[in-house]
């Protein structure tokens, strides 16, 4: 569950090209926001709106490279070493399940053995007993190894689950200043849409009293 969730996180972000090359190419919301209003900015250029909203179109598209840059680092330093781990686990599971199937003919087997009538019909079937104790000891020790592996790499993962950490903190700090250099520049702007409320409202109060 947790392996095709991730694949459909990165697979809403790219496409896969002829060459098989992984290419990104959709958009974040962030950009997504920019495009409209820098394309709702250029029709309205010669105005202080139209101006304001080429401003912002600019910094939603910059916050939006930022997250772009977050969400490869994420994959990257995340998801694919996860991917291959949830990919593993499968592969564990199935092991486990072969270990049990051997285990139950191994007792089979013995109880076989157990219930032989004659000497010589039980000497016939010890020789069952050794090929399904063989089976056996080589399908624990596969086994075995793949969860010993299993526990190096949940290790490596925990390193993962902190370089994903970083990322986050990376993506979210550089968005922080973008936003703030964003609001610095709007609200700089010789004319501000709060001044044009004030004086708005304050030819309505002017007028209500006349």
């Amino acid at each position: 569950r947790s392996l095709q969730i991730c694949k459909q996180w990165y697979q809403r972000r790219v496409v896969i090209t002829a060459g098989g090359n992984e290419r990104e190419i959709r958009h974040t919301y962030t950009e997504q926001l920019g495009i409209c209003m820098l394309n709702a900015g250029s029709d309205m250029s010669s105005s202080d709106y139209g101006q304001a909203l080429l401003i912002m179109g600019d910094y939603e598209n910059r916050i939006g490279e930022s997250e772009h840059k977050m969400i490869k680092n994420a994959y990257i330093k995340f998801v694919k070493p996860f991917m291959e781990a949830a990919a593993k686990e499968g592969a564990i599971n199935s092991e486990r399940r072969t270990l049990t199937a051997l285990r139950l003919d191994l007792d089979a087997a013995k109880n076989r053995v157990r219930n032989a009538k004659t000497a010589e019909e039980m000497k016939d079937l010890e020789g069952f007993v050794d090929e399904a104790q063989k089976k056996f000891d080589e399908q624990y020790e596969i086994t075995r190894e793949m969860l010993e592996d299993r526990d190096v790499k949940n290790a490596e993962m925990v390193v993962h689950v902190e370089d994903l950490a970083k990322v986050q903190v990376e993506y979210f700090k550089a968005a922080h200043e973008l936003a703030v250099e964003m609001e610095k520049k709007v609200l700089d702007r010789p004319t501000k849409g709060k001044d044009m409320r004030k004086r708005k409202s304050s030819g309505s109060s002017s007028s209500d009293e006349e």
